[in-house]
């Protein structure tokens, strides 16, 4: 079904491309077998300077054919509802002066106030030159403003700092994957691992399912996958424009109660829970699991339900308080554990499933 599918899009993007190339552009669209989605291009101008017109849309018209394979090929098991076709404008890219940074005055900023927001909600922003975090530019990835997707590409290296960065490469295409993966609603699964010697208590660690949001990211597509839950996400999302879409999504579509159930023989045994939060370093890029409990509580009744966004978002809807917790549970001086994070709940929640049901058997 899915190479039939692939024959019918190459016509389809035959006549649209056409269409786009006369001048008539068409807003982006979702049929229920394909999206369409019209992507704005800015380079930064002394990258745009560094090369000609027509070496820069041939390169990008070579790698957006690369991701919109990539981005429909991951999904190993034909899950995603429609094919997705994101189509590069070539005819009218943005030039845009300064820095590379997000915010007040950022390159976001100039480059949507330049865009028709009717016709475009994702511009894909690539700086060739960087300057370095003294001159306000970090690193790349996904963001949005206004409701527009924004990424960003830039080689925040100081090893390529004021040196023309090639975007053209076999990684920069796959990034710019991931980074579409953020544009419709998927968080980064990376920075979900927690390694073994990061664990106190249980020494295995935890590693999220294998996907393009994760250790997938720069692997080639034979290899690659977007992940079960990576699809349902996509699906939801589908077509949405909205501002703050991931955060939006995981909320709405979160299971509403934890049940911890504590089991002997199929039956409920009374114990002690305990929730151990795992923190992420970004000077490290890892996690570690603390070892002071944020929760604790007694179950005498074999079970104890808790409120799953209360957990894990506290107050503030805007932003998650826990990504990743461990969970101990102890009867009678015997200990096991469990994982739960956000997106199993949020995973539980788009199956239509109220409770996300934590079990222990002693």
């Amino acid at each position: 079904m899915k190479n039939i599918s692939y024959i019918k899009t190459g016509l389809l993007l035959f006549l649209l491309v056409g269409t786009l190339r006369a001048g008539n552009y068409i807003a982006d669209y979702d049929d229920g077998e394909h999206i369409y989605i019209n992507v704005k291009i800015a380079i930064d101008k002394r990258g745009w300077e560094e090369k000609t017109p027509e070496y820069f849309i041939s390169e990008l018209r070579t790698q957006w054919k690369q991701i919109n394979h990539r981005f429909n090929f991951c999904d190993k098991k034909s899950n995603l509802k429609r094919t997705y076709h994101f189509e590069p404008d070539l005819e009218d890219i943005i030039v845009y002066e300064g820095c590379s940074y997000w915010g007040e005055n950022g390159a976001d900023r100039k480059v949507v106030s330049q865009m028709d927001t009717t016709l475009f909600k994702l511009v894909v922003i690539y700086d060739f030159f960087y300057e370095g975090e003294e001159a306000g530019e970090y690193r790349g990835g996904c963001g949005d403003y206004n409701g527009i997707g924004t990424i960003l590409v830039i080689n925040g290296s100081e090893g390529m700092k004021n040196k023309f960065n090639n975007h053209f490469d076999q990684y920069t295409y796959r990034a710019i994957t991931h980074e579409l993966g953020h544009f419709r609603g998927m968080i980064d699964l990376y920075t979900y691992v927690v390694l073994p010697e990061n664990d106190p208590f249980t020494q295995k660690g935890f590693e999220p399912p294998s996907c393009l949001m994760g250790k997938h990211t720069y692997t080639p597509e034979e290899e690659a996958e977007w992940s079960d839950y990576a699809v349902k996400v996509i699906n939801r999302s589908g077509n949405i424009r909205r501002p703050g879409l991931i955060g939006y999504l995981m909320h709405k579509d979160f299971a509403d109660k934890i049940e911890i159930d504590l089991r002997k023989k199929e039956k409920p045994v009374n114990g002690i829970v305990r929730f151990y939060p795992v923190r992420y370093s970004y000077e490290t890029w890892s996690n570690t699991v603390t070892e002071t409990s944020v929760l604790e509580f007694e179950l005498t009744d074999g079970k104890y339900t808790l409120d799953a966004r209360s957990l894990f978002y506290g107050e503030n809807i805007h932003r998650r308080k826990h990504h990743v917790l461990l969970i101990e549970a102890e009867v009678k001086g015997e200990k096991k554990y469990e994982w739960i994070t956000d997106f199993f709940v949020h995973d539980c929640g788009m199956d239509g499933n109220v409770v996300y049901p934590v079990v222990f058997e002693f």
